[in-house]
């Protein structure tokens, strides 16, 4: 007679060994360049309000220094910053890829 412990842990075994760890890694695989695109395209969209808040900032001079104030929304500073600290983690991850290999 099998005990209570000994089949729990015996189907336990039956399950994982259904799992693959082919379709596993690949879908680690696959969820992690999803991740690395999606961060990609933030970084881009980011980037691209930065240059046009650079570009909107190229028409005040400094002494119209208040003005840059009312130039640049909460958003667009918003989102510069996003994009700085994600460019800034992206370039981390490429550099630590490097190193490894």
């Amino acid at each position: 007679m099998r005990s209570a412990m000994r089949s729990l842990a015996a189907d336990e075994a039956d399950f994982t060994a259904l799992e693959s760890p082919v379709a596993t890694r690949i879908a680690r695989r696959a969820a992690r360049w999803g991740t690395t695109l999606a961060f990609v395209a933030l970084f881009a969209y980011c980037a691209h309000t930065a240059w046009g808040v650079l570009g909107q900032l190229g028409h005040v001079t400094l002494a119209e220094g208040l003005e840059a104030f009312r130039v640049v929304s909460v958003r667009d500073s918003i989102l510069c910053i996003v994009g700085y600290q994600i460019g800034k983690e992206l370039l981390a991850a490429v550099l630590r890829n490097r190193r490894s290999r």
